[in-house]
């Protein structure tokens, strides 16, 4: 049987796709996920996963009334403190679909925190191998933040039965970074569960009261292992306080303190350099652009987070401007997967924006944005 071709275009049995000459390009997702049935994970204190899992979603604008299924706008879970102990009891909750259900003045809500096709709140490793066959994604870096629970074992699991194919950062509880069971986790976690780096998110610091910096002393003893090991350090610098903005240019600058103090520690700012929730109020700092000049540090580009139409105009133009001011070799791509597919467009797509509609980019430059770059920061051999 011929396969249908049309100019550039071939039919492949489940629709239609481009044709071009094969690339060697190895495709490397600095920002994807798995995770346990959330809510499920063992070894966690549910009231804590509770109480992040709802601090996390506070800045959500869109909710359904459960009895008529009505649309309702507006800061239902938003409340009038960074006091985390202060958090409203909603009897928030997660259940399927993507959902989270929650109470409010007798009246019972729900909303999608992650898309409907998340029918058990899980992503296992072979549903992340299907999606990464499909958008021809070769490894996937997962973060872990604490809302999908404790994740180094899983993690570890999944690293060893798919090696090639998954990239776990070990995760510690930050707030208490400096005790010595947590860095005990982080050197097990790389030296056992094959983690190849680690997350470090502030939001962690709301069960602290916020009393905690990146640069303070304390945390010596962890930046001294993580040396030791050779890993990198994925950042995450929203503490999801009420005056985002502000909390995360102190953020920024802490890390711009810490990266003068630890030069020789590779790292990289997640999310796509500034969070969704702020880019188009602060735009980028020229503190992040001056950051992003040292040889150790990268930041993962993340446009479909952050505009609305496919494929992301002012993204490319944002890719363009910091390639042009900082340097390409500083950039990673990051899709934020699976929840980008569910609200922002697919994973080909998320691959397809820099990788087509990028025209600006020479092939060299794609390579190291969707690949290379990742590959140094991770000392992975991509040639092998």
């Amino acid at each position: 049987m011929k396969m249908p071709k049309i100019d550039n275009w071939e039919y492949f049995g489940g629709g239609w796709r481009r044709t071009g000459p094969k690339t060697s390009r190895v495709v490397i997702d600095t920002h994807a996920h798995l995770f346990p049935r959330l809510g499920k994970s063992k070894g966690w204190d549910q009231d804590i996963h509770t109480k992040l899992s709802q601090n996390h979603v506070r800045d959500f604008t869109t909710f359904w009334r459960k009895k008529d299924n009505s649309r309702i706008d507006g800061f239902l879970l938003d409340y009038p403190s960074d006091d985390i102990g202060q958090l409203p009891n909603l009897n928030f909750r997660i259940t399927d679909h993507g959902r989270a259900e929650f109470v409010k003045d007798g009246i019972e809500y729900y909303m999608q925190i992650a898309p409907p096709g998340l029918s058990t709140m899980e992503v296992t490793p072979e549903r992340m191998l299907g999606e990464m066959d499909i958008a021809g994604v070769d490894l996937c870096v997962l973060q872990s933040d604490h809302v999908y629970g404790e994740l180094n074992e899983f993690y570890g699991e999944a690293s060893q039965k798919y090696p090639n194919k998954f990239a776990p950062l070990a995760q510690i509880r930050e707030w208490n970074g400096d005790e010595e069971n947590e860095l005990q986790e982080l050197e097990n976690a790389v030296r056992k569960q094959g983690c190849k780096g680690l997350y470090f998110s502030v939001e962690g610091f709301a069960l602290n009261g916020y009393i905690d910096h990146i640069d303070d002393r304390k945390f010596d003893p962890l930046w001294e292992l993580v040396e030791q090991l050779k890993i990198p350090i994925w950042w995450f610098l929203d503490a999801r306080k009420k005056d985002r903005a502000t909390a995360f240019m102190e953020r920024l600058h802490e890390l711009i303190r810490w990266t003068q103090i630890h030069p020789n520690i590779p790292s990289l700012l997640t999310h796509g350099l500034v969070p969704a929730t702020l880019i188009h109020e602060m735009g980028i700092p020229d503190e992040l652009v001056e950051l992003l000049k040292n040889p150790n540090t990268y930041a993962e580009f993340q446009n479909p987070a952050k505009w609305p139409e496919y494929p992301y105009s002012e993204g490319q133009d944002l890719i363009k401007r910091m390639c042009d001011e900082v340097g390409v070799e500083s950039f990673t791509w990051g899709s934020d997967m699976p929840f980008s597919a569910g609200y922002w467009c697919t994973y080909k797509q998320s691959v397809d924006h820099i990788d087509i509609h990028c025209d600006f980019l020479s092939e060299r430059e794609k390579n190291l944005i969707l690949g290379g770059n990742a590959a140094r920061l991770l000392d992975i051999d991509i040639n092998k």
